[in-house]
Parts: C-alpha cells; sequence; structure tokens
C-alpha cells in the first residue's frame, strides 16, 4: 500500500472516530469530536515506531463483528508511532502484548492541548490490573470482546460497539480472553499522564488516590 492510500485511510479513521465520540453524549466526547475533525486541517507530526502491532492488529479486525473502521486502522497503521504500555509496577510480559498510539493530543500525531484520543491493541489472555488516574477516559470497543471492571461493579463482556466510561480516579481493569482487543480511547480533563496509579485491594471512587496505590507513571496514555 502507498504512503497516499495510508494517510486516506487515517483521515478516514479520525472522521470515524470523531463520528463515534459525538454519539458519547458527554462533554469530554463531544470534544474529542471536535478536536479530531479540527485534526484533519492539522499538519500530521509522524515519528519512527520501534513497535507494531502487527499480525496482531490484522488478526483482530478479521474477528466477527468488528467495526468496519477497525480496517482503517489496519491500513493506517503504517503512518502510526505505537509504543508498548509500560508503567512501574507492570510485569513486562503484560506491557509486550499491549500496544497503544496517541493519535490526537500534547504527544499525539496531530496537536491538541486539552484531549487525548488514541487507539490500544491488546493480545489475547492479557490482564490489564486495576487502576486509576486523573483524567476522564471514554474506551470504545472496535475489535474483539474485552472484559471490564469499573468501579464496584463485577467484570462483564463488552462487545464492539460498547463505550465504558472511566470518570477520574475510579478504579477500572480489563482483561482478554480468547479473542486480541483494539480500543479506541479518549482521555479528558487532567491529561497529566503522570497522575495515574495502579490499584491494590478494594474498589473505590475517591477525589485523590487513597494511601493502598502507588505512582505509575507513563510513557504514554492506554
Amino acid at each position: 500500500m502507498t504512503m497516499e492510500a495510508a494517510r486516506t485511510h487515517l483521515s478516514s479513521l479520525i472522521s470515524g472516530l470523531a463520528a463515534l465520540f459525538d454519539t458519547e453524549g458527554r462533554d469530554g466526547g463531544a470534544l474529542a469530536a471536535i478536536r479530531l475533525r479540527a485534526s484533519l486541517r492539522a499538519q500530521f507530526r509522524r515519528s519512527s515506531s520501534e513497535h507494531s502491532p502487527g499480525a496482531l492488529l490484522s488478526e483482530a479486525c478479521a474477528l466477527e463483528g468488528a467495526l468496519a473502521l477497525c480496517q482503517h486502522v489496519r491500513h493506517a497503521n503504517p503512518l502510526l508511532e505505537w509504543t508498548l504500555w509500560e508503567g512501574e509496577g507492570l510485569a513486562t510480559d503484560i506491557s509486550a502484548r499491549l500496544f497503544t498510539t496517541e493519535l490526537l493530543g500534547p504527544d499525539g500525531h496531530f496537536p491538541a492541548e486539552d484531549v487525548r484520543v488514541g487507539l490500544l491493541v491488546s493480545d489475547r489472555q492479557t490482564d490489564y490490573p486495576l487502576s486509576s488516574h486523573s483524567g476522564e477516559e471514554t474506551y470504545i470497543v472496535l475489535a474483539g470482546t474485552a472484559e471490564w471492571i469499573v468501579g464496584d461493579t463485577p467484570y462483564t463482556p463488552k462487545p464492539p460497539g460498547a463505550f465504558i466510561h472511566h470518570p477520574a480516579w475510579t478504579l477500572h481493569g480489563r482483561r482478554t480472553l480468547e479473542e486480541p482487543f483494539v480500543g479506541a480511547w479518549r482521555w479528558s480533563g487532567d491529561l497529566d499522564l503522570t497522575n495515574f496509579f495502579g490499584g491494590i485491594g478494594q474498589f473505590r471512587t475517591r477525589a485523590a488516590p487513597p494511601e493502598y496505590v502507588r505512582p505509575w507513571p507513563h510513557r504514554s496514555a492506554r
């Protein structure tokens, strides 16, 4: 595929994500949609990528029920800078199974100072531990069914098309079973990625991190 074709798929991906976040029904989703559409007129910031979900992304996008938008992710992949999701206390074998890219935001391919929007690809059989952060976050499942836990609710399967909202400082976690997973995320409010904690113990929703959590600094949003 030519770079021109990949760029066309990237534009379709951005437009499609804007349309999805427009339906979220929250201020953060509406802002993400506005900034995504504006990015179509902005300069694309490209940098080299040491990691790529490659075959895993293609496999996930071929799953039954995957949103059509996932094909634009697959074809735009050569343009995207992917990193492994890393953090202090996160096991390296888990990190190696999680790929993320920031499409829009302070560290994204397109600049924005008040919102982050990106993608996450997770391998199957990957248990992402409980965590919380100062930013408000919403995920949209694009491919694969993952199980989610938010606050004091039990793990619940979330199929393609599902929205999962994490209010600030609400503990949440995600695990994949037999299928890989592709999701889009937006992060609003406090965009400082160092204000992030991995939880140990009971579920709580707090305005500040409780004593039983530890800092979990990030290279990039998940």
